[in-house]
């Protein structure tokens, strides 16, 4: 299969113990609403069968209020999964499960990480469809990095310090919005990683430039964006994308995961399952995509 091509999804429902999550801002005072945040879940669901993806839904677990975010549970790439070790140690319990799923249903190569000092969060792991970016910062450490190098070799993996990045994880500020398009969130901090990734990286990519950290929260699968609806985004980057981007989208709204850092791209599990295990072929293309900032090395 190729890049960005998935037929299998692993979700976890919503528990009722998010609405106990600490949530840092004062305009959200009153709480998560957990009906709300399970209506939205629901959504990303369902669009995601629209997109033609098997979905494997897992029961919640109330011992683990963060447990619906199983993007950062485990790296899946082709048919090898290798199973993170959350920054934070109340997470880390929540890869038992994901673990089964991925070695016991889909049978995938399932890497485990030996390095008894090495954090890893799936979040912080951005794969291109030509190369790897590992974000080390908060939750993730170089040993941890160096475990993605180690059980993907076929791919160029390169860290980037992102320890200086008020964002917690990488997904939370870069995303692919297509093939060999990068959508990238506002800020300085953000434009010092970006010139890390150019520098390091040994492809070019499209620089897709948002207003703002939730319109860069997105998801493309299957030749599909996924991103927020236009009152989250703001109307400049919903323009944007309805000027530069020319394949299928769907419109999410995240109004309460949102509140304690959840995304859309951290919801699903993406994994792309082959009869037959091989590497990823890369359907990216060199053509020229003029119509996005075009990535030069030193020049953002």
């Amino acid at each position: 299969m190729s890049a960005f091509h998935y037929n299998f999804a692993i979700i976890c429902r919503v528990p009722n113990s998010i609405k106990n999550r600490s949530i840092g801002s004062d305009q959200y005072a009153d709480g998560i609403d957990v009906d709300k945040a399970r209506e939205e879940y629901e959504t990303v669901r369902e669009v995601l069968k629209n997109c033609d993806i098997n979905i494997i839904e897992l029961v919640e677990d109330e011992s683990y209020p963060d447990s619906c975010f199983v993007d950062d549970t485990a790296v899946v790439i082709g048919n090898t999964a290798l199973i993170s070790r959350p920054g934070s140690s109340t997470r880390q319990g929540e890869v038992g499960e994901i673990r089964k799923v991925l070695k016991g249903d889909l049978r995938l190569n399932v890497v485990e990480i030996h390095n008894a000092k090495a954090t890893l969060d799936g979040g912080d792991v951005l794969f291109t469809g030509k190369e790897i970016f590992v974000g080390v910062g908060k939750r993730t450490n170089r040993a941890g990095a160096q475990a993605v190098a180690e059980a993907f070799p076929e791919y160029a993996v390169s860290m980037v310090d992102f320890s200086h990045c008020e964002a917690l994880h990488l997904k939370d500020v870069f995303n692919m919005a297509g093939k060999r398009v990068m959508a990238v969130a506002p800020g300085p901090d953000v434009q010092a990683v970006l010139r890390q990734m150019q520098d390091v990286a040994d492809f070019p990519y499209q620089v897709m430039q948002m207003d703002s950290r939730l319109a860069t929260d997105m998801l493309y699968c299957n030749g599909h964006l996924i991103h927020h609806v236009r009152n989250e985004m703001g109307d400049k980057s919903y323009g944007a994308l309805d000027e530069k981007i020319l394949w299928p989208r769907h419109h999410i709204q995240m109004t309460e995961l949102s509140k304690i850092g959840g995304t859309i791209a951290s919801l699903p599990l993406l994994i792309t399952r082959s009869r037959f295990p091989k590497n990823i072929i890369s359907n990216i293309q060199d053509e020229d995509l003029g119509y996005f900032t075009q990535w030069k090395r030193g020049d953002v």
